[in-house]
């Protein structure tokens, strides 16, 4: 069977909770190979959407397409093999070492994987350092990298190659929900530009972000969603302008080029 996703596409998506609409009429689009931002206020159904989109929660109304195929008709061992999802809370009860966390996402892959794949997800995540240490003695920022890991570990290719002409993510998909929070601005760049990069190697980028300059710098696409139902969706570059983003977050909002930066800088006024 070709599991092979090349677009996922969301038609009048709702969900609805006792009376409360979170999700209201939702439709959209995001193609592999490329990254894509969620943006919009607290309460604006992004987590809802997401949820939806990778089958953590059934809509009340509307359908999710992997492909041409539609999402309830994939297993959860199937979509495990082809998604991976980062949530916003990772919370651990027992102790485990990092590389026990990370071999726990190898072995979703239902497949003998190497010891070279070990060691390349814990280098691009920089925790190779903490390999051995007890994940609950760890900082935030640090646990969040190792989680990371683990959902990287779950669709890491096993020919990886760190050149932009390679396509070995083809297929796959990762699904983030706030991944930069905790991390320090070094770690942020590091791994957005990686991010980037396997987008280009194929991977399909979903995530979620409060970080206005993030999603300018390191998307190619941005569903903006404001009240359960969608603002505007289109490039990253397009629709992040002042009058979108003041609109959409209820703030006055100045975009601006500064010298020396390729992208737009987004602040607050």
């Amino acid at each position: 069977m070709n599991l092979s996703v090349n677009q996922i596409s969301f038609m009048n998506l709702s969900y609805q909770v006792d009376q409360q609409m979170l999700l209201n009429h939702v439709s959209g689009k995001f193609q592999s190979g490329q990254v894509h931002a969620i943006l919009g206020q607290n309460g604006a159904g992004k987590s809802t959407l997401l949820r939806c989109l990778t089958k953590e929660w059934l809509p009340t109304e509307g359908a999710v397409q992997f492909s041409d195929r539609d999402l309830q008709s994939y297993s959860y061992a199937e979509l495990a093999l082809q998604r991976a999802v980062l949530s916003q809370h990772n919370e651990l009860a027992f102790s485990f070492t990092v590389e026990q966390l990370v071999s726990l996402g190898f072995e979703t892959q239902q497949t003998p994987w190497a010891e070279r794949q070990m060691l390349e997800v814990l280098q691009v995540t920089d925790v190779s350092h903490l390999r051995d240490r007890d994940v609950l003695t760890l900082s935030g920022g640090e646990q969040k990298r190792v989680q990371l890991s683990r959902v990287l570990a779950q669709i890491w290719p096993s020919n990886y190659q760190n050149d932009f002409l390679s396509e070995c993510f083809a297929g796959k998909w990762l699904f983030l929900d706030e991944w930069s929070e905790g991390l320090d601005l070094k770690h942020q760049i590091q791994i957005g530009r990686l991010l980037r990069q396997w987008a280009k190697q194929g991977l399909g980028i979903v995530m979620i972000s409060h970080d206005l300059n993030q999603v300018m710098q390191f998307t190619d696409t941005c569903l903006m969603m404001k009240a359960g139902k969608v603002f505007t969706q289109g490039s990253s570059l397009e629709v992040m302008t002042e009058d979108n983003l003041s609109e959409l977050l209820d703030i006055s909002i100045k975009v601006l080029k500064l010298g020396g930066s390729d992208f737009p800088t987004v602040v607050a006024v």
